[in-house]
This record gives C-alpha cells, sequence and structure tokens, in this order.
C-alpha cells in the first residue's frame, strides 16, 4: 500500500512539474506553432514535386461538352465551399460561374481569381468584374500563357480539365471537365501550385466603369 501511494505522489509530482513548465512557457510554446505555421506557409508558395503520385481516394465526377451540363456540374461544386475557393482560369466568360462565385465570397468564402495576362485587355474583362466587387484579383504574367483551368474547393476537392469557364465550352468547344472530391492529398498539391503563382503574379486594379 506504501508503494502504491509513494508511485501516485511521484506521478503527481511528475504532472504538475509539466503544467508549471507548460504554464511558464506559454510564449514559447505559441512561438513555435507561429513558426510552424508560418514555415508551412513558405512551403505552400514553392512549386510542388512534379511529376509526383498520390494515393487514389475519393470521388470523380466528369463531364464532357458539348452536350451542355459542365457548367451545371461546376456551379454545384462551387456551392460546396465552406472557407476556401481559388480559382486559376485562362478564358474567364460564364456569367453563371462568376454568380457562383460572387455566392461563395457573399458566404464568407475565401474567393482568390488568377488569371491569364490576356484579360488586362479584354474589352469586358471578368478581372474587372471580379476586381470591382472587391474580390482578390491576381494576373499571372510570368508564362506565355497561364493555361489551367482550375478550382481549390476547401481542402479535399479540385476542379480541373480542359473546360474553360466559358460560354464557348459549355455550347461549341470539345472540352472535359474533373471534379475530384475527398482528396485532401491531391487538393494540398493543387494549393500549393496555386500559391506558387499567386506568389509571382500581379495583382489587379479593376478599370472602372466595367462592373
Amino acid at each position: 500500500m506504501r508503494k502504491v501511494w509513494i508511485v501516485s505522489v511521484l506521478a503527481l509530482t511528475v504532472m504538475a512539474s509539466g503544467l508549471l513548465w507548460a504554464e511558464s512557457n506559454t510564449d514559447l510554446v505559441q512561438g513555435a506553432v507561429a513558426g510552424a505555421q508560418e514555415q508551412l506557409q513558405e512551403a505552400t508558395a514553392a512549386l510542388p514535386q512534379s511529376p509526383t503520385t498520390v494515393p487514389a481516394e475519393g470521388s470523380i465526377e466528369v463531364a464532357f461538352s458539348p452536350p451542355p451540363g459542365a457548367t451545371a456540374a461546376l456551379v454545384s461544386a462551387m456551392g460546396e465551399a465552406q472557407h476556401r475557393l481559388w480559382i486559376q482560369a485562362y478564358s474567364f466568360t460564364s456569367a453563371p460561374i462568376a454568380k457562383a462565385a460572387m455566392d461563395a465570397k457573399k458566404s464568407s468564402v475565401e474567393l482568390k481569381v488568377l488569371l491569364d495576362k490576356s484579360q488586362r485587355t479584354q474589352k469586358y474583362s471578368v478581372a474587372d468584374f471580379f476586381a470591382n466587387q472587391g474580390v482578390d484579383v491576381r494576373i499571372d504574367d510570368q508564362h506565355a500563357i497561364a493555361h489551367n483551368k482550375v478550382m481549390v474547393i476547401d481542402d479535399g476537392t479540385v476542379v480541373t480539365g480542359s473546360f474553360n469557364f466559358s460560354k464557348a465550352a459549355e455550347l461549341a468547344n470539345a472540352e472535359n471537365l474533373l471534379i475530384l472530391r475527398g482528396n485532401p492529398a491531391l487538393n494540398r498539391l493543387y494549393a500549393q501550385n496555386f500559391l506558387h503563382h499567386w506568389s509571382h503574379s500581379t495583382p489587379y486594379s479593376a478599370r472602372h466603369g466595367l462592373d
């Protein structure tokens, strides 16, 4: 009985010492956590290793155009966003897709839009529309063409394929669209790639009167 009592006292002493150390080193612990988060942010701004392989996981929704239907599938996926909607687009002229993006923003989803430099010279630019609505827009002018058609939605969904976010892609062009849900590893790679391009892109200032 005495041995049990001694062991219990020792255990309580060690636990109390640990709690005292944690209490007296709160700033140190918080600093370490903040440092880890900062390193993660810096890491995600780097181009991910390519090619790379991630495990097959989740579900894949596929759409082909024509006939119509890909836009509706894409808008539905955008409507699932809870906290993040990052968009990379080459051609972006679709009113329903632009509306879905703005609906997400109004629901407090973080909306970032990264566009090709051709958006600077188009007469009716979606870059101007978004920028005039207070959306964070950048132009990726570091490549001959910023040809990605990608959406990073929350932490588990990726949209990709040849499908431009345009009426022509829906009705006239031969296109494909993939919506990959439930694959956090794939989502993270696309998020890394997005942030890499975002980091070297130029913030866009809207031309007024075009919204």
